[in-house]
């Protein structure tokens, strides 16, 4: 084989190939072997040019008490279908209607009773068995009842089974006060409510 140095040097067209090694099959399980393969610059192309687009979002202003059974958070009172994404208000389920690669964010303002120490848990689980990700848990005093602590909560999920669905739930651990997802009003209406609890998804595309 001559060095590589001594081929000519051309711009790439879409159609032309390169040599890879394959680790990892389109359902994200490995390739024994990894064996070498041939890419085409324009399936690279097509990879590289992916991003997340927002597929579902829902929030709700109802205040929403934590209790210590770590009931499933109801984030809007309306049915959202969806191509890649659904979501069934009756009981806060998100159906992961397609495969593929989802952006998860969640946000939470909690409220709780002035002087106590509130202890609110998050945990997000799939299809009723297996919980997905790590327990979010906070813990503070509330210096006064108006105060709210905002709790973010993002992560990135890989979905292999069409139909596969999330609950997303939150615990009043009883070592502290009860929290409670609670909506906040702008002074004068200035701009519009804060929501007590809102959902986004977005799927790499």
């Amino acid at each position: 084989m001559a060095q590589i140095s001594s081929y000519p040097i051309l711009d790439p067209q879409l159609a032309d190939k390169v040599l890879g090694s394959n680790t990892v099959d389109s359902t994200g399980a490995p390739v024994i072997g990894n064996p070498t393969v041939q890419y085409t610059f324009s399936s690279i192309k097509a990879l590289v040019d992916q991003n997340f687009f927002q597929q579902l979002q829902t929030e709700t202003i109802a205040s929403i008490p934590l209790t210590q059974a770590g009931d499933v958070i109801i984030f809007g009172a309306a049915d959202i279908p969806g191509t890649h994404v659904s979501y069934t208000a009756a009981t806060g389920i998100v159906t992961f209607n397609s495969k593929g690669s989802y952006y998860i964010e969640q946000e939470y303002l909690v409220k709780g009773t002035a002087g106590g120490q509130l202890f609110p848990v998050f945990k997000t689980e799939q299809d009723d068995t297996a919980q997905v990700g790590p327990t979010v848990a906070e813990r503070w005093y509330q210096n006064a009842s108006s105060d709210g602590k905002r709790i973010s909560i993002s992560n990135i999920v890989n979905i292999t089974v069409a139909s596969t669905y999330y609950k997303f739930r939150g615990l009043w651990d009883s070592q502290g006060a009860q929290p409670t997802l609670e909506s906040q009003l702008i002074t004068n209406n200035w701009a519009t409510q804060v929501p007590s609890a809102s959902l986004k998804i977005y799927k790499l595309i």
